[in-house]
């Protein structure tokens, strides 16, 4: 097994429940104060980050370290220049710029350059006044060669992104995104050539507010499933002794997308005695300590492509198969296509829902809503029954500008809506 320097640091996941069946939604509450009113284009695509793509040019190839904050931790560490493949990093929509150094020939590291963000791209040159130290032609296999070359996603080192699901699709729910809150966090160790060889995945839970037996799946869409070497745990709290992240697809399928299974993460002894759901009623707020956090180091046969494991690849959903009919139903982020196992259902159910039967693209409703949002930072749930707009004011103008206005809304929520650390 090939080594690696793990940074994932012990930080608690929040997963966030609400009351749900099976039942088909008895229809929209015409109040525009609720998210199911809100009115957005019919091309919004719900992201809170966009894909920059780093031009940086150097005299020879250099590590470079880049950070969304001045000042600020490097969320990523690479090689710029010589034969390494170029990089594009998964920022949040706000950032405007990248502060960048890199490492000297003598082994310290110079003081941060700012590189504007425009659009989708950022542009720089190294300084020739520091010159940095050369990493042309050093082995892979040298010890100091890709010590440190990581990737952090969310964009902040040790950092959590957090994805919020509503879990009543194809029908609408009561949108307060807490059915299933799970943090993520995930780190890319590379080569030289700026190709992946492993990957930490770190997964809280971090409320369970929907009493509907979802399991939390990762599609890795860029990585076939006979890619994949092995998957050792790394780290696990209050989980259950059987936990485990499974590989679903056979070990010789190098056709699909590989399938990973967070199994048996649902489920927490710290709930509190006379809770309903995990982590979303006032008055049963759960500690930090006391959530379920797993994490796995997912190691590849051989080196991925970056462009094939930057996060727009990253496919976390819920699903199940219904006990009334049998029927696969899959939550995905919007856009996102259901598994093979579950299109057909897919298909069905689209057919015989109110909310989505005309909707072209997978997993947007009729009105271009969507049941799951993925937050580039770790951010606080609603309680039970608080409409997520009473508990985010701002993510209806964000909505409604195509993502252009208030691009950090999930920055700004109202206390009282949120549910409170213990």
């Amino acid at each position: 097994m090939k080594r690696f320097l793990l940074f994932l640091t012990t930080v608690p996941l929040l997963l966030a429940a609400c009351e749900k069946s099976d039942s088909t939604d008895s229809g929209k509450d015409r109040n525009a104060t609720k998210v199911s009113e809100i009115n957005v284009s019919d091309s919004f695509e719900w992201k809170t980050t966009r894909t920059v793509a780093c031009h940086f040019t150097a005299p020879h190839a250099s590590k470079l370290f880049v950070s969304t904050e001045k000042g600020g931790e490097p969320f990523a560490t690479f090689i710029v220049g010589g034969d390494a493949d170029p990089v594009a990093l998964s920022v949040p929509s706000a950032t405007r710029s990248l502060y960048v150094s890199y490492e000297t020939a003598d082994g310290g590291v110079s003081a941060q350059e700012t590189v504007p963000v425009s659009g989708d791209t950022a542009t720089h040159t190294l300084s020739a006044v520091v010159k940095s130290k050369d990493y042309t032609g050093i082995d892979d296999g040298d010890k100091n060669s890709t010590e440190g070359n990581i990737i952090y996603m969310p964009a902040r080192k040790n950092g959590w992104g957090t994805l919020l699901f509503e879990d009543l699709w194809p029908a609408y729910g009561d949108y307060d995104f807490n059915d299933m809150v799970l943090n993520y966090k995930v780190q890319l160790y590379m080569n030289n050539k700026n190709k992946v060889d492993a990957m930490l995945i770190g997964l809280r839970v971090k409320a369970v507010g929907g009493s509907l037996p979802y399991d939390v799946y990762l599609s890795l869409q860029g990585v076939k499933g006979g890619e994949i070497d092995a998957i050792t745990p790394y780290y696990s709290e209050n989980a259950a002794d059987n936990a485990a992240l499974v590989a679903l697809n056979s070990a010789n399928n190098e056709k699909d997308p590989a399938v990973l299974k967070f199994e048996n993460i649902r489920t927490n002894a710290n709930k509190p005695a006379g809770a309903t759901y995990i982590n979303t009623e006032e008055g049963y707020e759960m500690a930090d300590e006391e959530l379920v956090y797993v994490s796995y180091l997912v190691e590849f046969r051989n080196s991925i492509a970056f462009e094939n494991v930057g996060f727009d690849t990253f496919d976390f959903y819920l699903g199940r198969t219904r006990e009334s009919d049998g029927r696969r139903v899959e939550i995905h982020l919007g856009g996102f296509e259901p598994s093979p196992e579950a299109t057909a259902d897919y298909l069905a159910l689209k057919q015989s829902s109110t909310y989505v039967d005309k909707a072209v693209r997978p997993y947007y409703s009729n009105d271009n809503l969507v049941w799951a949002l993925n937050i580039p930072v770790d951010i606080r749930h609603a309680y039970e029954r608080v409409d997520f707009l009473a508990a985010y004011p701002q993510f209806k103008e964000w909505a409604q500008s195509d993502g252009t206005q208030a691009q950090d809304w999930y920055e700004h929520g109202v206390p009282s809506k949120l549910v409170t650390k213990k």
